[in-house]
């Protein structure tokens, strides 16, 4: 099959590239900004896989399969007014582009990837959100996945399948929120946020490359998933969980007010609540690789070797 990744450079786009190219049918274009830099995150010798960079769009005329992960980091800067408005745009224009393209060349595709987050559910505290739940938008990284959604629903006229993944927060060893606070526990000063309350609904990278593998190669896929482990940890349990696998103690608590004085608007990334689910999967019998939490940390710390990509 033919397939179309924008983002193929970011954490989630790096291990999907990989696992596609292990099919030799499989040919990949990467949609990128940067394809100096694009190479050199993917030094993947292949010539099932090219690299176009949006100024110039792509040769091809069929594409199967669509993946745009394209955006802004969420967490790696502070939300100036100037840096939401790059992470909303950069959502946005990247659909639009392929949109428009895929009209010009009469492109339709089989299947369009739309990836969001479960970010999208708000802080529910401890109610159960599934894809079916409903909610309205009240905080910038609701609106953020709400529009990302909204604008992708424009695409319906050109695709056999529209499925929109509300991925988790992805637990790998070198980066992001497990990555970020792991020299606090190793040195003894981690602790639970606040009450420890809120629910964190993690996932293990394997099962958000499983599921997405999942989603292309089963043609009744189609909507809203939620990518997910289906037994979220409260922050309190997390924390517990990752003090044993470390093996250090765990007694701190990092007052809210700490958090939002360091972090600004971003700490409602790891103070807000989602008991998210991925009830869609389970149902269609999709098994999960890591879904428990002190396996999954297990298999990430002590299992996967330090030269691990990931």
């Amino acid at each position: 099959m033919n397939f179309l990744i924008a983002g193929a450079t970011g954490l989630i786009g790096q291990q999907i590239v990989n696992e596609l190219l292990k099919d030799k049918t499989n040919y990949i274009i990467i949609l990128t900004r940067n394809e100096e830099q694009a190479k050199n995150r993917l030094p993947l010798q292949n010539k099932n896989i090219t690299f176009t960079d949006y100024k110039k769009g792509w040769k091809e005329d069929k594409i199967d399969i669509i993946l745009n992960l394209a955006g802004t980091p969420i967490a790696s800067k502070p939300w100036t007014k100037n840096q939401k408005k790059k992470i909303i745009n950069s959502r946005l224009l990247s659909t639009d582009y392929i949109y428009i393209r895929c009209l010009q060349n009469k492109i339709k595709p089989k299947l369009w990837i739309t990836f969001s987050a479960t970010g999208y559910y708000g802080n529910c505290g401890s109610e159960e959100v599934t894809e079916e739940t409903v909610v309205s938008p009240t905080s910038f990284l609701q609106s953020v996945t709400d529009q990302v959604e909204n604008n992708s629903k424009k695409i319906s006229n050109i695709v056999n399948r529209h499925c929109v993944v509300r991925i988790g927060i992805v637990l790998v060893k070198k980066y992001g929120l497990l990555a970020s606070i792991l020299p606090f526990f190793k040195w003894n000063i981690g602790g639970k946020i606040g009450k420890g309350d809120q629910y964190v609904p993690w996932v293990h990278l394997d099962d958000v490359t499983n599921a997405l593998l999942y989603i292309i190669n089963n043609e009744k896929c189609t909507g809203v998933y939620n990518v997910c482990t289906p037994n979220p940890s409260t922050n309190k349990d997390f924390c517990k969980a990752l003090s044993k696998t470390l093996h250090r103690i765990n007694f701190l608590t990092i007052p809210n007010w700490v958090i939002r004085l360091f972090m600004g608007g971003r700490s409602e990334l790891i103070t807000s609540s989602q008991c998210a689910c991925p009830k869609r999967l389970t149902e269609d019998g999709f098994k999960f690789k890591h879904p428990d939490l002190d396996e999954a940390l297990d298999d990430i710390l002590n299992k996967q070797k330090d030269e691990d990509l990931y």
